[in-house]
Order: structure tokens, then C-alpha cells, then sequence
């Protein structure tokens, strides 16, 4: 009876933890407007105001970050190429893993809820981002 017992919390366990990862990423998605930079010397950069956002789309594992500016009209216009990157769960962390090139990086979520993302750089510079919803008229 206790192996039945805890066989059944195991699989509890396991699946409510592949779910708060699933949640993290499908809250990942969407439009952010980056508010305050925290660089590694503990020096702040703040954004009262910036017109650019982060657009993050996930497909499974894989997801795209884009740079774009919204336009009056409602639709976006994209600076760059998209960023294409690689989601994964380390230990208790979520990576974002970049490859693009010589440019090769990643970002840990250090949170992520419906309001507030929080991205930290590998190089300690920790990025806060709030959500960008358009407004609709």
C-alpha cells in the first residue's frame, strides 16, 4: 500500500512540476516593454518611457525574440532579425539559450507571471520587463 501510496505522489510531483515549467513558457509569450536594466556592478539603468518591445513566440522547445515598435494603426514593426532561441529546464532554473552566431547566450527567467517578466543575463545583468497589452479601440 505505501509503494501505491508513493508511486501516485511521485506522479503528483512530477507532473505539477512539468506544469509550472509549461505555464512559465506560455506566460514567456507575448509583447514586454523592458523598464529597468540592473547591470552586474549593481548600477541601474531605468525606462520611463521606450517605444521598442521584446516579442517572445514559443513553438515546443524553440521560440523567436523579436525587437518591434508598435505603430498607430495597432500593428508592429520589427527592428533586426529575429533571435531565434532554445527553452530548457536546468535543476530548478529556465534557461532561454541563444545561438545565434558569435553572439551565443542565455538568459535564466528569474520570474515570469501575467504582469512581470525578469530575465538574468549570464553576464549579471538582470533585465525587468513589464506586459505589453495594445490598446484596443
Amino acid at each position: 500500500m505505501r509503494s501505491v501510496i508513493s508511486l501516485i505522489l511521485f506522479a503528483f510531483l512530477l507532473t505539477s512540476c512539468g506544469s509550472s515549467t509549461s505555464e512559465s513558457i506560455s506566460l514567456l509569450e507575448g509583447y514586454w516593454s523592458i523598464e529597468e536594466v540592473i547591470l552586474a556592478d549593481g548600477s541601474e539603468r531605468e525606462f520611463p518611457f521606450t517605444n521598442h518591445l521584446d516579442h517572445f513566440e514559443i513553438n515546443g522547445s524553440k521560440g523567436v525574440k523579436s525587437r518591434v515598435s508598435p505603430t498607430y494603426d495597432g500593428s508592429m514593426i520589427n527592428y533586426g532579425s529575429p533571435v531565434p532561441f532554445q527553452w530548457k529546464e536546468m535543476g530548478d532554473s529556465l534557461l532561454l539559450i541563444f545561438k545565434e552566431g558569435e553572439q551565443a547566450y542565455q538568459q535564466t527567467i528569474k520570474k515570469v507571471d501575467a504582469n512581470t517578466l525578469v530575465l538574468l543575463h549570464e553576464n549579471g545583468t538582470e533585465y525587468t520587463y513589464q506586459k505589453f497589452e495594445m490598446d484596443e479601440e
